[in-house]
């Protein structure tokens, strides 16, 4: 169980006492996801804008950036998450374009997703760099893995 507190304005912290389901907190992500995308959003082309599907968000929350330790999902990095049932697209971006990781964690996303997900016959993982990734995007379980202190109360 993942202990979140709404707070005031939705902002998410770990806080005892106010349990959520895995559901809840991905729904939260997604939503928070959705609600705080960076204004560039508008320059992804139209079939890139598609909601973030919970089951997929669920799979990438074992991908780790391995610099930090922490999911490319609390990162912020996932931009585009979308499933139908013989296909799997996910769009996702780094920290730093010169990241010399970046094949590994897009292999990894691959990965996890195909072993979720064994009978998709297609998934691709794509790095994106528009827009670009901002601090901004990291939720407020991400920042408290970082030692930060959630947004609003810093």
């Amino acid at each position: 169980m993942i202990q979140i507190n709404a707070g005031a304005g939705g902002a998410g912290i770990l806080a005892p006492g106010n349990e959520r389901t895995g559901d809840e907190v991905l729904s939260w992500l997604r939503s928070r996801a959705t609600r705080h995308a960076p204004q560039g959003d508008a320059d992804l082309p139209p079939g890139r804008r598609d909601p973030l599907d919970t089951d997929v968000l669920d799979c990438l929350l074992d991908v780790l950036d391995p610099e930090v330790g922490i999911s490319v999902v609390h990162l912020g990095l996932v931009y585009r998450a979308a499933r139908t049932p013989d296909r799997i697209e996910v769009d996702l971006t780094l920290t730093a374009r010169t990241c010399p990781l970046a094949g590994l964690i897009v292999e990894d996303a691959h990965d996890c997703l195909r072993r979720r997900f064994n009978d998709c016959r297609d998934i691709e993982v794509r790095l994106v760099w528009t827009p670009g990734w901002t601090p901004d995007r990291i939720s407020d379980l991400g920042l408290a893995l970082l030692g930060r202190p959630p947004r609003g109360l810093s």
